[in-house]
């Protein structure tokens, strides 16, 4: 087996498309097909259902997914202890939450490029629960996560502080509390958001169970829908702080239980790390 398999068919099994794969890689759409029914002819099983729609991965392609994953980590480790001095160079692969890309990862990100600028830089946004799993399933080194994680294969390194506050539209005349929650429309990411799962608990609590909720795919689409009245979201203040200064937002204080929120750097615990990423996580560290 060629392990340049074992990448196209990750970058397959992520993208459900051959097509796609074979943009994203820079290859013809028929090597990259090719390529996958050699590594089936020569495993003897179907690791994808082909279908007008793309493609999705069999059971058996579930299982080479995740042994998959786990051989090109031990290749990576392997050149890491034969080439230690050449580590600092190659990819770091980084996950965030699109608030805490925004407003905390730009100066973090040029201090690290300004440091080490022969290391190449990755940045995925996504929900908490995302990031998670593509930490676990070996397809990002780090990610940025609300706490807590509490999973038995993840190491967890506190990164920032934030204090969440609940926000409306702004307005000379600020509606009090019991009136912003009769609005009952919440902005939100989708499913597997920390922050939603906040909001959706602080309603729960106040007995305001949301009778429509929009989802929406971006921190500024959010910002925006709340600004124009749709509805009411749950932000970190330091995301919005320009947008409380300018009145286009009110911010309303959350209980104290519900007010702090942490934000983990998370790696995998079986990771053997690089010189690379143990730079990223003292610098890191350092930011305290």
């Amino acid at each position: 087996m060629d392990f340049d398999d074992i990448k196209v068919f990750r970058e397959v099994a992520s993208y459900r498309s051959m097509t796609k794969a074979a943009e994203n890689l820079g290859y013809a759409q028929s090597s990259v097909t090719t390529r996958i029914r050699k590594l089936e002819a020569n495993l003897n099983v179907n690791l994808f259902y082909r279908n007008a729609k793309g493609v999705h991965l069999t059971p058996a392609g579930k299982i080479f997914l995740e042994q998959g994953a786990k051989i090109t980590q031990l290749l990576d480790e392997l050149s890491f202890l034969l080439n230690p001095d050449e580590s600092m160079g190659g990819l770091l692969r980084i996950g965030s939450m699109e608030t805490t890309a925004a407003i905390h990862l730009p100066s973090l990100l040029k201090k690290y490029h300004s440091l080490y600028d022969k290391v190449e830089l990755s940045l995925q946004t996504g929900t908490t629960e995302y990031l998670i799993n593509q930490v676990l399933n070996y397809n990002l080194d780090f990610a940025f996560v609300a706490a807590p994680i509490n999973h038995p294969d993840i190491i967890e390194i506190e990164a920032f502080k934030e204090e969440m506050v609940l926000i409306a539209e702004g307005g000379q005349h600020p509606k009090s509390m019991e009136e912003i929650l009769k609005s009952r429309i919440i902005l939100v990411f989708r499913a597997g958001c920390s922050y939603r799962a906040l909001l959706e608990r602080y309603l729960l609590e106040n007995k305001s169970i949301s009778l429509k909720r929009f989802e929406f795919g971006s921190l500024e689409a959010i910002i925006g829908g709340v600004a124009s009245g749709i509805g009411i979201s749950l932000l970190p203040k330091s995301v919005i702080a320009e947008k409380l200064q300018s009145g286009a937002l009110t911010a309303y204080k959350l209980p104290a239980h519900l007010r702090n929120c942490t934000t983990m750097l998370i790696q995998r615990k079986n990771t053997v790390p690089t010189i690379a990423m143990a730079n990223f996580i003292d610098i890191i560290r350092n930011c305290h």
